[in-house]
């Protein structure tokens, strides 16, 4: 029974990694890293706009987009890479943690 679960969690974590545009893929941090608050800025995959945007709060981002400075499908994609960024961050501690590598 252990065996199948495994094999099904294994083929649900590569449906969802091929779900994820390829270039949209990071490297994780180092398993010893602590603290991956900063992870997001400095992955790679946000440029300085997509980390400003996903930094703005609410009142910025509603003057932003109503002058045009932002665009909607702007904003969108930003929040959309930082959302993938986030997923694949918990999904790596998750692995580790079920591996033993976090106590």
């Amino acid at each position: 029974m252990s065996n199948q679960w495994t094999d099904l969690i294994a083929d649900k974590n590569q449906r969802q990694l091929k779900s994820i545009p390829q270039d949209w893929l990071v490297s994780p941090p180092l398993d010893s890293t602590l603290d991956v608050t900063s992870f997001p800025e400095t992955c790679g995959l946000l440029d300085a706009r997509a980390i400003e945007i996903t930094n703005a709060s609410t009142d910025v981002l509603l003057e932003k987009l109503s002058i045009g400075e932002w665009t909607a499908v702007e904003v969108t994609t930003a929040f959309y890479k930082r959302a993938i960024i986030a997923h694949q961050l918990v999904s790596h501690v998750a692995w580790a943690s079920s591996m033993g590598l976090y106590h």
